[in-house]
């Protein structure tokens, strides 16, 4: 429990120990982000970035991921985001194998990117197959216009655990630029942690949980599970 407090605690305050030497602008995808030295971005499509370091000092990939938001299927402001968020929660928590537990989370109002309302996780995967071992995300969701956003980091246990202050500080500090939707107030606004057991991970593929595919040049950072349990949830705003 410990660990886990220590890790909430550098999600809360996060500092980014190296300098923010290289600011990267991505015109099709419509951010910017701010990469400390030896960070690159590969563009993986026309929806899609991977923010990593070249030296592999921090073996976790950042994804960027861009989505069209349907105005038929979320018509009110910020229902993208809560639908996927929630979306998100349920699969982690609830799929039978891989399987995972939420760490810690934050949707409050508080939590957001720009001035946008950005509800943001922090999960454990497991799997029955134990001699691939553990694997961890920090997850970001967020909306502007007629776009959603996936902003995650995804990597070996250990390596998530010992630099999420690096990789969440990059995260927070994207700038998604178009315009802000409105910051809403939405419950719950506690922190959820659970106590886990840590094993480190071995070689795999790259999907996470959810189904998201881990492409671009960076495959010899840390491998992921190859196998998603189900077809990523989508579900409608009211």
């Amino acid at each position: 429990m410990k660990n886990i407090q220590t890790i909430v605690l550098m999600i809360i305050a996060f500092t980014i120990v190296t300098s923010a030497d290289t600011t990267v602008t991505n015109t099709s995808i419509g951010f910017t982000a701010y990469l400390p030295a030896n960070w690159t971005a590969v563009q993986v499509s026309d929806s899609q970035v991977t923010l990593y370091d070249t030296t592999y000092t921090f073996r976790s990939q950042i994804m960027v991921k861009k989505h069209v938001r349907s105005a038929a299927e979320y018509p009110a402001t910020l229902d993208w985001t809560r639908a996927h968020f929630l979306a998100y929660m349920l699969v982690t928590q609830y799929s039978y194998d891989p399987f995972g537990a939420v760490l810690y989370f934050d949707s409050s109002s508080s939590s957001t990117q720009n001035t946008q309302w950005a509800p943001e996780a922090f999960s454990e995967f497991y799997t029955i197959d134990t001699a691939l071992g553990t694997w961890n995300e920090y997850m970001r969701f967020t909306e502007s216009n007629n776009y959603g956003y996936e902003l995650y980091a995804i990597g070996d246990t250990a390596d998530m655990k010992n630099n999420i202050a690096t990789y969440a500080g990059i995260i927070r500090m994207i700038t998604i630029n178009d315009l802000p939707v409105s910051v809403a107030s939405i419950a719950p606004g506690s922190h959820y942690k659970r106590t886990i057991s840590i094993n480190p991970i071995k070689n795999a593929g790259m999907y996470t949980l959810s189904g998201k595919r881990c492409q671009g040049a960076s495959m010899n950072a840390a491998a992921l599970y190859l196998r998603a349990s189900i077809p990523y949830m989508s579900i409608k705003g009211k």
